[in-house]
């Protein structure tokens, strides 16, 4: 709002004297921030975070830009493929790269990092701009970025899902999970087993107490293709509790889930290296206000972690408000319950500090606080609730077991981690299987407010979107036997895991399928309690050109990696030439006839309708696909081809095999495009 108030009041100061903004010099003046806060500097130096000598490298590595970093996605052997493309293809081109008679280091693996699948680039813009060999990579950094298969991820967020240790066959909780990031490497490391072609036991829940950020996290989930991630919305600290029931609908106990993570909003200044304004805004407010929330949220977390699971705790902040206050207070609540650990051996190569025991806190007029004993008589009394000052018993509780991640200790942003194991139930809910543990929040209000004022307060607010619900599609379903037969799905892949949203009396256009773990939770009594905003593997979609009498759904490619190895090769077409792919890939609707004689066998064979089309790439061109295999799902109309794949990733896999943008399809396909779909929608309505 700021910017555009100035222009605007620049411009009608240049009508009222005469002068039009167009006349003003072209010279672009560019302003410099000035990376300086004294009450910053001050306040962390009060809190002897570091020595006097290592606080200076501290700031002064604040005052420089952050390099940056991604992380290769995907299940773990489609990330290995791509590893593989950057260290044979892209890094050998920038060994020896030179600028103004500086050598420029490539790319280079994050040493803390497993499996080297996070990387760190220290090349600026200005080397991108000259260097023709930075060019081309930085091309592909944000070609495979939008296509999802690298994440622009900063280093530190790397750490905490790693410090959870997810198992696949584990029930997982991200709490404040938007824009997405951390959810993508816990589903990963669910997905760990990929290769042996196991469908994972565990699922992951992702919340966001944000709508729109919920479908941003949906967005940058999709790519991941996991039948095992479910989308909610809910405020983390009062995510709902859900009973488990068994056959005879008995209540079994609370659902409780094996790891937690609360990566909890806060003030954010550990990321002052990327987020300028911060030096300009910084200020304490910022952290006393937030604290109580985060430690609602914290307790939250701890009572949905199962006993014997671990929780981990994090903020991109260095301030103690936010971290060990937090942390203390939440030991203290839950009295025994959860143990902090001791992570000094995970990671090694990760440079990290121990947490703090004392800390100070700060007044809005630069008064440091050590005590509630310091606040006798004090005006801001209220402000500053008990729980944000040390404990007394700070070294019991084992502080110096949390992590601090300092800039300058290995070029990265600022962040703080927790990791905490549940050794005991915190509540009866945990004891008794008859207590249903559906008011969570009645443990978690503040002393000064009640729960009917909670409760007021949540009616006043906008109400929260509620989503059409997933429907469990019968195994015996008609549309499911049809699917099955014309794509030959083989007998053993479940057919009573496939969903479809409640649409009324219209015909779902999407048909998903969710993993058992995922089922499991959708047929559960309370399951209505949770606001499921999406969830499950879009696999088939109904096409609306589709003739009467033919194979209404096509497959999707998000799909077909989960359903690859179980489509028998009745509609498989293998393309066994790069002349092949190339007209496959780059024209909007090749012609049947320019492919080669086999391939107009096979498809000649096969009716309308999707198929799948099989490229090996040591067959196509000389292994620099980057994949192993290339599976696409393809539309084959009467005379012509139809790739099924979205306008971004075809480009990206265009640009990536032969250096060139596929053709745009032409107006007039559009235009039926359109009026098929609008006949469709209109003969579907009640």
């Amino acid at each position: 709002m700021g910017p555009i108030s100035r222009r605007r009041r620049r411009e009608a100061h240049a009508r009222k004297s005469g002068k039009q903004e167009e006349d003003r010099p072209a010279k672009k003046v560019d302003r410099v921030m000035i990376k300086d806060n004294e009450q910053f500097k001050s306040y962390y130096k009060n809190q002897n975070i570091l020595s006097e000598k290592e606080f200076e490298q501290f700031y002064e590595a604040l005052q420089t830009p952050l390099p940056s970093t991604f992380r290769i996605t995907g299940t773990r052997s489609h990330a290995l493929e791509i590893q593989k493309l950057i260290k044979d293809v892209y890094i050998p081109a920038m060994q020896d790269v030179t600028i103004d008679g500086v050598k420029i280091d490539p790319p280079e693996p994050l040493p803390w990092y497993p499996d080297e699948l996070g990387w760190q680039i220290n090349a600026s813009r200005m080397v991108v701009k000259r260097s023709p060999e930075f060019k081309t990579f930085h091309k592909f950094i944000v070609g495979e970025t939008e296509a999802g298969n690298l994440s622009r991820q900063e280093a530190v967020s790397m750490v905490p899902p790693l410090l959870m240790d997810v198992q696949p066959h584990q029930w997982v909780l991200d709490m404040c999970a938007a824009p997405g990031s951390k959810t993508a490497q816990i589903i990963e490391a669910v997905h760990a087993n990929d290769r042996l072609g196991e469908m994972p036991a565990g699922l992951v829940i992702a919340n966001d107490a944000d709508y729109k950020r919920s479908y941003l996290l949906i967005h940058q989930l999709k790519r991941l293709q996991s039948p095992c991630f479910v989308a909610t919305n809910h405020e983390a600290q009062d995510f709902p509790g859900i009973r488990l029931t068994d056959a005879d609908g008995k209540v079994t106990g609370p659902l409780r889930f094996d790891r937690v993570l609360c990566d909890v909003p806060c003030s954010g200044d550990g990321t002052i290296r990327k987020n300028e304004k911060i030096w300009v805004n910084w200020n304490q407010g910022g952290a006393l206000e937030l604290h109580s929330t985060q430690v609602e949220i914290f307790l939250r977390g701890a009572h949905l972690t199962k006993v014997g699971g671990r929780i981990v705790y994090s903020t991109c902040s260095l301030n103690p408000v936010e971290n060990e206050a937090v942390v203390a207070e939440v030991l203290r609540r839950t009295k025994g319950a959860l143990i902090l650990r001791d992570v000094s051996d995970q990671l090694p190569k990760l440079k990290r500090k121990q947490g703090l025991e004392t800390w100070k806190v700060m007044t809005k007029d630069g008064k440091y606080l050590g005590s509630t004993d310091d606040l006798q008589d004090h005006p801001q009394k209220g402000k500053f609730p008990k729980s944000v000052f040390p404990p007394d018993n700070a070294h019991k509780l084992h502080l110096d077991r949390c992590l601090r991640i300092y800039p300058h200790l290995q070029n990265t942003g600022g962040f703080f981690v927790a990791v905490f194991d549940k050794v005991q139930p915190m509540s009866r809910s945990e004891r008794d299987t008859n207590d249903a543990d559906v008011s969570p929040t009645t443990k978690l209000v503040p002393s000064k407010r009640s729960t009917s004022q909670r409760s007021t307060e949540t009616e006043d607010k906008k109400a929260i979107p509620r989503e059409a619900p997933f429907e469990l599609v019968p195994k015996d379903d008609s549309e499911i036997s049809k699917i099955s037969e014309f794509y030959g799905l083989d007998p053993s892949f479940p057919r009573d895991q496939f969903l479809v949203r409640s649409e009324g009396d219209n015909k779902s256009k999407t048909m998903y399928f969710v993993s058992k773990a995922v089922k499991e939770l959708l047929s559960l009594q309370d399951v209505h309690r949770l606001n499921i905003v999406n969830t499950g593997t879009r696999v088939f979609i109904r096409q609306n050109s589709a003739e009467e009498g033919r194979m209404a759904f096509r497959l999707t490619c998000e799909g077909l990696p989960l359903l690859d190895r179980v489509l028998s090769d009745r509609r498989r077409v293998l393309l066994s030439s790069a002349s092949d792919l190339k007209t496959l890939l780059t024209e909007a609707y090749p012609k049947i006839e320019k492919f080669e004689t086999h391939t107009v066998a096979k498809l000649e064979s096969i009716e309308l309708g999707c198929c799948v089309f099989d490229v090996d790439s040591s067959m196509a061109i000389g292994n620099q696909l980057g994949v192993n295999k290339l599976t696409l799902p393809v539309w084959k109309g009467k005379v012509s081809l139809s790739l099924l794949l979205n306008k971004m990733d075809k480009r990206v896999l265009c640009q990536r095999l032969f250096g060139v943008v596929p053709e745009d399809t032409p107006d007039h396909l559009k235009e039926r495009s359109v009026a098929n779909q609008s006949k469709a929608e209109s003969e579907t309505l009640p």
